[in-house]
Formats: structure tokens, sequence, C-alpha cells
């Protein structure tokens, strides 16, 4: 079992639940800060500990319970004042003092023309400054992010996105954001004031299309279902602030923005195994589509 006693907060969405199941997996001693413990039991019973902790509480509060940890995890929720909520808690890991704080962030957190990055600018300044070791975990659209076109792929064989079917781009598999983050958790002295670019993968919708009518062995095809029916989509999956970050993400895509284009070798450096393709996560989804 790993020395490092690691807290995960905001344990509960896609990052943040994989993260812990994968830091319980390696028999890591993690504990998992939610806001509603009664709501997280899938979280214990994938062998982690549990306790009541969020990122938004008070601010001396937090830190006592920060203080009871060396390698600390802030995943920066998905809420419209996540800039507060992220650097509230980063100055209580300050108040406590903790060994090692890994954050995360987009890809493009350096881009002012754009919400995301004028969401995380502030996250990653606040963090520089802090005095602590950190590292930064920068995250680009997920390649699980597939599940949202799930039923057209069941049942139309077709999946929907805003972009032309040629314009490449990056994505990662939450698994292997959270394989990134738990190695980095579990021996942090090699990765302090490290900010890392996770991309799984490098690829075309219509690319995407060919990879899952591959593993699913049936033609699927990619439909630019424009901006504005992409949005009307989305905004049944998530609020309209983030619907607008989103769409924002695709349009710096459009312009092959590096942000969004940018594949890196992190992954492999960090985990030393291979990522996960489009079609590698297809392979292990199948069942679904």
């Amino acid at each position: 079992m790993s020395s490092q006693k690691i807290l995960v907060l905001g344990a509960t969405g896609y990052i943040g639940s994989a993260t812990v199941k994968t830091l319980a997996n390696l028999k890591a001693n993690v504990t998992a800060g939610v806001r509603d413990p009664s709501k997280a039991k899938e979280l214990q019973n994938s062998g982690a500990q549990v306790i009541k902790a969020d990122m938004s509480q008070n601010q001396a509060e937090l830190a006592r319970i920060l203080s009871n940890y060396n390698s600390i995890y802030l995943v920066t929720p998905g809420h419209i004042d996540r800039t507060q909520i992220t650097i509230n808690a980063i100055q209580a890991a300050q108040q406590a003092n903790v060994q090692y704080l890994l954050v995360v962030s987009v890809t493009c957190a350096d881009n002012q023309d754009v919400l995301f990055g004028r969401q995380f600018t502030p996250i990653e300044k606040e963090l520089k400054a802090s005095g602590l070791k950190y590292g930064i975990l920068r995250l680009p659209m997920f390649i699980d992010n597939v599940w949202g076109n799930n039923e057209p792929i069941r049942t139309h064989n077709t999946f929907y996105g805003p972009i032309n079917g040629d314009k490449k781009f990056v994505t990662v598999a939450v698994q292997d954001a959270a394989l990134a983050a738990a190695v980095i958790l579990q021996n942090p002295s090699k990765h302090i004031g490290k900010t890392y670019t996770i991309t799984s993968d490098y690829i075309s919708s219509d690319e995407q299309a060919q990879k899952f009518s591959q593993a699913l062995g049936r033609q699927i095809k990619y439909v630019n279902a424009t901006f504005e029916g992409t949005k009307q989509a989305l905004l049944k999956f998530m609020p309209e602030w983030q619907v607008d970050g989103v769409l924002e993400l695709y349009k710096l895509i459009e312009k092959n923005d590096i942000s969004q284009v940018n594949h890196t070798n992190d992954f492999k450096q960090i985990t030393n195994v291979q990522s996960t393709t489009n079609l590698s996560w297809m392979w292990q989804n199948f069942k679904a589509f």
C-alpha cells in the first residue's frame, strides 16, 4: 500500500470517481471527499474511505480536513462558480500546508477569449502563487462524451457534432485521466511544479465513425448537426453556460487551435502504458451501443 494518504475532492463526478476507483484498485490509501456520503456507496464499495468534504465549504473547516492528508486532488467542479470554489480549496490547502496539491484544468486555460479559459486561468495562477508543491492536469474533451450519442448510435447508427467530419482534435479517455492522476498522487515527488496535458487520441469525427464501425461490426456515420442543433442536444445534459463553453471548444477545433490539436506524450511518460484510443474505448463499451 502506498504511504501517501490521498484525498480526492469532487469525487462523485466522471473524473473524480474514476480516479478514486483507480487508486482503490491500486491498493492506495485513498479517501473520497463528497458532499453527501450516503450517495457515495459505489466509491465505498470500491475500497475507498468516504468522508463529507466539499471544496466550497468554510475555508478553516476544509483546512482542518486537508491537514490529515499528504496528497490532495482537486477535481474542479462543473459549476458556474468553479473558479471561486476551486480557489477556496487551494487557499484551504495553503492554510493546511499540504505536501502536494494536484488540480484539474483544461487545455485552453491560457485562452482568455473563451469561457473555460477565463474560468481556469485564475485557478492556475492561484495554485502557482500558493507556495505549495503542486501539479496541474490539463484535460481536453473526453472520448467518453460519446455516451451522449449512445441512443442515436444504437437506433440509427449515427452520431452528431457541430463541426466538419474531417476536423481532427484531441480527446482523453476518463480512465486515462484517472490513471495519470493516480500515478502522480501516489508518488508526487516526481511531479512537482509540472503542468501536464493528458491526451489519449487525435482523430477526426469521420475517423471516429470508422473506428466505431470497426468495433461494432456495422456501419456508423458522423453527421454535422450545426452549432444550434448541437446546442439543443447538449442542453439535455448540461446547463447553458457549460454548453456554450463546450461549443467554444468546437470553434477552437475549427480554427486548429493548438489547445485542441496538440497530442502529447504526457500520459505515456507518467504511466508507462499506452493511451486508450477511440477504437479500444469502443471495444470496451461495445455492448452498450
